[in-house]
């Protein structure tokens, strides 16, 4: 084959180390496509000396075979041959496997630092033009040092996540630091399994404390599946001629069909920036080309079809130096939509998580919204308002302008309640994204209920009377529900409210459970969490009127008082209206 010297392409997926090929004195010799772009190369992208290939690494392997990328010379790195003559690509075949199969010549470094990994990752010397054996240690990758600051940030985004995992899910997880910091908090997980486009040294934590067995996975039992690792020499380690651990191409391991064979299939995946209805860029912001497709999309496809699967995208509210938003009313322009409006399901940032497959516009912009960091909460909402997203009359109540300012992050109030009958259901601060909960628990109620909550005979919650319920300022007022099931299809089962009076020391409460659920404690533990939340606010008596004859209620107070959670209670009857009183313990 004739030396070529001149107006060579260098095609790579992930460039880790020098790259020596992308500087300027070379731009005659070499011009580098990358398929991901990475630190080292990123510069080279963005002034025009190196080309980006925006596509899934799955479909990569394809245009191999078909030549739409013809390969004249594969260069690649191998383990040492086996006593039968085969070497191990180790710890990239991803798309190394498909590269070797179609080119016209290849050449091996052959490396005995290399591990030997099992899976689909042999090939016959026979295959391979040249070899030359180099005896080096492979590139090793850490964490980005992370400021004390953005940890915090991370840590709580990162309890957010693990909340939607179950045991026994499988998973794919990215890298980085929030992927770092979501596998410390699954330690506690039981028989997870693992499916991902690549593995750190993250999933050997996981493995050592006990979280990932792999017993539960319906594909591969027993064995962690990825196509490439990208760690220290602890993973290359951990990995070298351990059948535990099974290295696939990417077009097996990213395809969807395979995916959604995995049983609670999760993927969790970051992004750059995310829009009010759910649109994500992923590779790019705007104009700058930052990363690439990798095989978030197609996990994601497969996930979703999988039986009791979650696609769950994970980011800060912020940039790393707080000064943009993160979510965005609109991708900033030049920005690559990676997975569409139609396609999302969980978002979860440190202020919470939300559900948005199925969601109108509106629904999701204001659980969007609740996301974002609090600095930019009220330009989104004039933003979201402007671009006719919601209600022209929808009601913004900015918390940080009362004294309570902390409550803006509402997740870290949430606390679950066991109910008599053995069911969990979660209680929380109620959000504006809530309204259309409220409405449907509304419904839900039978009519003596409605009667005794309104004082009429109320039979509709029109938008104008919802919203009201659902803006809570969480300074003079407090409300929290009670929501069973998974966030996907959750309910609310009950709600309960306190308003501060006049004299900053009185505060009127309302309790109301739906009639299926009542007599199971909830309405006592109502009167205890929001007894704790207004004495945080100075509140030393509660009040509460009642339809005359409502004894149930009536029941609740006495009983609440003769367990010692309250004192001084007091029943009054005046024109046909029971007032009940009483302090706080």
């Amino acid at each position: 084959m004739e030396t070529q010297t001149e107006d060579n392409e260098i095609y790579h997926v992930n460039s880790y180390g020098p790259a020596p090929y992308v500087k300027q004195q070379f731009v005659k010799r070499f011009r580098y496509n990358s398929i991901f772009i990475t630190d080292n190369i990123r510069k080279a992208v963005k002034e025009g000396r190196a080309d980006y290939t925006p596509i899934s690494s799955r479909k990569v392997p394809d245009l191999f075979r078909k030549k739409v990328i013809p390969i004249d010379v594969a260069l690649v790195q191998t383990s040492l041959p086996d006593e039968s003559g085969y070497v191990s690509l180790g710890i990239s075949v991803d798309l190394t496997k498909a590269a070797i199969e179609n080119a016209k010549l290849v050449i091996a470094e052959i490396n005995p630092e290399m591990p030997v990994t099992h899976g689909n990752s042999f090939i016959h010397i026979s295959n391979i033009d040249y070899m030359v054996k180099n005896v080096s240690p492979l590139t090793e990758w850490t964490l980005p040092v992370m400021t004390p600051e953005r940890l915090p940030i991370i840590e709580k985004l990162a309890i957010n996540v693990t909340r939607l995992v179950e045991d026994g899910s499988t998973l794919h997880i990215g890298v980085g630091n929030v992927a770092h910091e979501i596998t410390k908090h699954l330690c506690s997980k039981k028989d997870l399994g693992i499916h991902s486009e690549l593995i750190t040294d993250s999933i050997l934590d996981l493995i050592e404390c006990g979280a990932i067995t792999n017993a539960c996975k319906t594909i591969h039992k027993g064995k962690t599946v990825t196509t490439f690792c990208l760690g220290t020499k602890r993973l290359y380690d951990a990995i070298n001629d351990n059948p535990n651990f099974q290295f696939y191409p990417s077009d097996y391991v990213l395809d969807p069909d395979i995916v959604a064979k995995n049983y609670k299939m999760v993927t969790i995946n970051s992004a750059l920036e995310i829009d009010l209805t759910g649109q994500v860029a992923a590779d790019s912001l705007g104009h700058y080309l930052y990363s690439g497709i990798g095989g978030a999309v197609d996990l994601h496809r497969g996930a979703q079809r999988s039986v009791g699967g979650k696609t769950i995208i994970a980011l800060p509210s912020t940039s790393s130096d707080g000064n943009y938003s993160r979510i965005v009313s609109n991708l900033t322009p030049g920005a690559g939509v990676a997975i569409t409006r139609a396609d999302i399901e969980y978002v979860v940032t440190e202020y919470g998580i939300a559900y948005l497959h199925g969601a109108s516009l509106r629904e999701r912009v204001l659980t969007m919204i609740e996301l974002a960091h609090p600095k930019y909460r009220k330009e989104l909402f004039l933003k979201a308002k402007e671009l006719g997203y919601c209600y022209q009359d929808q009601i913004y109540n900015d918390p940080s302008k009362g004294r309570f300012f902390y409550l803006l992050y509402p997740w870290e109030h949430q606390e679950i309640f066991t109910m008599k009958n053995g069911t969990n259901v979660r209680v929380r601060p109620i959000l504006p994204s809530d309204e259309d909960k409220l409405r449907r628990f509304f419904y839900s109620l039978s009519k003596e209920a409605r009667f005794y909550r309104y004082f009429s005979a109320i039979r509709a919650l029109p938008h104008s009377l919802a919203q009201k319920e659902a803006n809570i300022n969480f300074n003079t007022d407090y409300g929290i529900a009670a929501f069973l099931g998974p966030e996907s299809t959750e309910q609310i089962i009950g709600i309960g409210h306190f308003f501060i009076l006049f004299d900053h020391s009185t505060a009127e409460i309302s309790l109301l459970v739906r009639d299926d659920y009542r007599n199971q404690g909830l309405a006592r533990f109502f009167l205890k969490y929001l007894s704790k939340k207004s004495k945080e606010r100075g509140v030393k008596t509660f009040v509460t009127e009642l339809m005359m004859g409502n004894q149930p209620a009536i029941h609740l107070l006495k009983d609440f008082v003769k367990s010692g959670l309250a004192k001084n209670g007091r029943i009054q009857n005046e024109d046909g209206v029971t007032i009940l009183s009483w302090e706080p313990v």
